[in-house]
């Protein structure tokens, strides 16, 4: 699969018998970013879910390859413990990885929420929960990046934030894939998957 990390045929994905997305061919590349653009209910974010390996529900017939990368996504839906603090969070969505405390510390001041990390998620607005989900997202590099609806919630300078984040990991050679209804302008260099053709 050289530089091939998933790989489809023919995919095929529904839930129970209705079908959302339908015999497509899909070939994604390590070190290439990725915008999935479709308008509501082309499956965006079921594509978006497979491959993060996060999908529940049926392939059909579809074929499937994939190689042992680190894929992280970023729902639409906030995946925090809002019952924990910011800094709680964080620790435990990086517990299995050997990072300091040092490097924690000064990612949370870098989304400017240092001041915010002994508070509860539950008090944080849905725009200070998707920059936590960010700066999680860098503490813990993955070599492929899924953000679902990225701009979503975002003010000005969380959108900074994100954009800064993506200009990183390129320049890392990692890979960013970003789903929304039309391009969002901030990936450069960047192959489209357009569900409204399929």
């Amino acid at each position: 699969m050289n530089n091939i990390f998933f790989k489809t045929k023919k995919l095929t994905l529904g839930y129970g018998n209705e079908i959302v997305i339908k015999n497509l061919d899909l070939s994604l590349k390590k070190n290439i970013n990725y915008e999935v653009i479709g308008k509501n209910g082309s499956g965006k974010t079921t594509l978006l879910n497979l491959i993060s390996n996060n999908f529940e529900g049926n392939t059909f017939d579809s074929e499937i390859l994939r190689k042992e990368i680190t894929i992280l996504e970023i729902s639409h839906i906030p995946t925090l413990l809002e019952n924990l603090t910011l800094i709680e969070n964080v620790i435990y969505f990086i517990s299995s990885m050997n990072i300091d405390k040092e490097k924690v510390n000064s990612t949370i001041k870098k989304y400017d929420m240092l001041s915010f990390k002994n508070d509860e998620i539950k008090y944080f607005s849905s725009g200070m929960i998707k920059r936590a989900e960010l700066a999680i997202a860098d503490i813990k590099e993955p070599n492929v990046l899924c953000i679902d609806e990225p701009l979503n919630y975002l003010d000005k300078q969380g959108v900074g934030h994100l954009q800064n984040l993506i200009n990183e990991r390129t320049d890392n050679n990692k890979s960013n894939i970003l789903s929304s209804q039309e391009t969002s302008g901030l990936l450069k260099n960047n192959e489209t998957v357009n569900l409204n053709e399929i």
